[in-house]
């Protein structure tokens, strides 16, 4: 996940010399020509010389000692607009131990400030709102709530006996696909015919994808082996189908929020390919942070800062692409935000489950 990178974290960070931030700067920003997914469609002819421009003017400012390596970079990935392609450093305690990720940096791209306007913390949630409707409140997928909760959040809602199903996923950042999967399982009603990802190759991202061990990794070597002229190896679609339809669910509904980003979104979209049964609900659109994915995480060579760059885009991003607008509800929720949204049955979930049940 993308994280940000304040002053205070960089408080426990070694000093550096101007040459070292320099040095920095110049690896990442090679790293990210040669290797990023993105560059190749937005570097264009059009805007080249501003980004240049830009390239250049924030190398001068490290070089003059204006600014450090670190702090330069994160500009120049805010030109891309792109919230996979950003910095984060770790996050220290008082005594100087280092304790996590700190949250985006420079990002162009922002997220509502839902907090400021309510209480906004979404929970994981597996209850009743009626005798025919059931909430399942999915705030992450990245491991919180785990495959254990996400399976029992499913036998639940069938013993509840209910006949619809409200996925809440507001707040939700992304994290692994293969955590939505059961939900799609649920609510599948027909074959559909889903893009993958294509990969830009290049030694370096070919190197990364065998090193962590991706199960993709031989098919694109064996591409990239194919077609070693090629920019971007693998991509086409894959086929959904599963054996059989369960028909616990009659209607179900999505709510979405302006957070929802990455693995949330493809979550949407999967779900929506195959299955009649469900609406998308929200008041606004996706965040759009899914075009380019699969990121690799880099460390720079002297401070204590890792950059995120994605490998791979999707196929057919022309007519799949969702990072320019985000995924729109296809109803709109004419509603004032909730007070709250924690672990709590809110007044959206409740107007949205009257909807279904009409």
């Amino acid at each position: 996940m993308c994280l940000f990178v304040g002053l205070m974290a960089m408080a426990q960070s070694p000093e550096l010399t101007v040459e070292q931030h320099l040095e920095d700067y110049d690896y990442a920003v090679k790293y990210v020509e040669d290797n990023y997914s993105g560059f190749p469609d937005k570097v264009v002819d059009s805007n080249r010389a501003d980004y240049e421009s830009m390239k250049t003017r924030l190398r001068d400012q490290v070089k003059q000692g204006e600014r450090k390596g670190w702090n330069a970079f994160a500009e120049y990935t805010a030109w891309f607009n792109d919230n996979h392609l950003t910095i984060r450093a770790f996050h220290y305690d008082d005594k100087g131990n280092r304790i996590g990720w700190t949250e985006h940096y420079n990002v162009r791209k922002k997220r509502n400030h839902y907090e400021s306007l309510m209480e906004y913390k979404p929970m994981p949630v597996a209850c009743k709102v009626t005798d025919k409707t059931f909430l399942i409140r999915f705030p992450s997928c990245g491991g919180n709530p785990d495959m254990k909760w996400i399976k029992n959040s499913i036998k639940k809602f069938k013993k509840s006996h209910c006949e619809n199903l409200v996925i809440d996923i507001r707040g939700n950042g992304g994290g692994s696909d293969r955590n939505w999967n059961p939900y799609r399982k649920l609510l599948y009603d027909h074959e559909a015919l889903n893009p993958t990802a294509e990969y830009r190759i290049s030694p370096v991202n070919l190197a990364y994808i065998k090193k962590i061990g991706w199960p993709d990794a031989p098919r694109i070597k064996k591409l990239s082996l194919q077609n070693p002229d090629s920019v971007f190896v693998g991509g086409g679609y894959y086929l959904v189908r599963y054996r059989k339809v369960d028909k616990s669910v009659k209607k179900a509904a999505i709510i979405i929020d302006n957070k929802v980003a990455s693995s949330g979104e493809s979550m949407v979209q999967a779900i929506k390919t195959c299955s009649d049964r469900v609406t998308v609900y929200g008041r606004d659109n996706t965040l759009g942070c899914l075009d380019y994915a699969n990121v690799a995480v880099l460390p720079l060579k002297h401070s204590d800062i890792c950059f995120q760059m994605p490998m791979s885009r999707t196929f057919n991003i022309a007519e799949y692409g969702i990072d320019a607008t985000g995924i729109a509800p296809d109803v709109r929720i004419d509603l004032p935000l909730p007070a709250r949204l924690t672990d709590n049955i809110d007044e959206w979930v409740i107007w949205v489950a009257e909807q279904l049940e009409k």
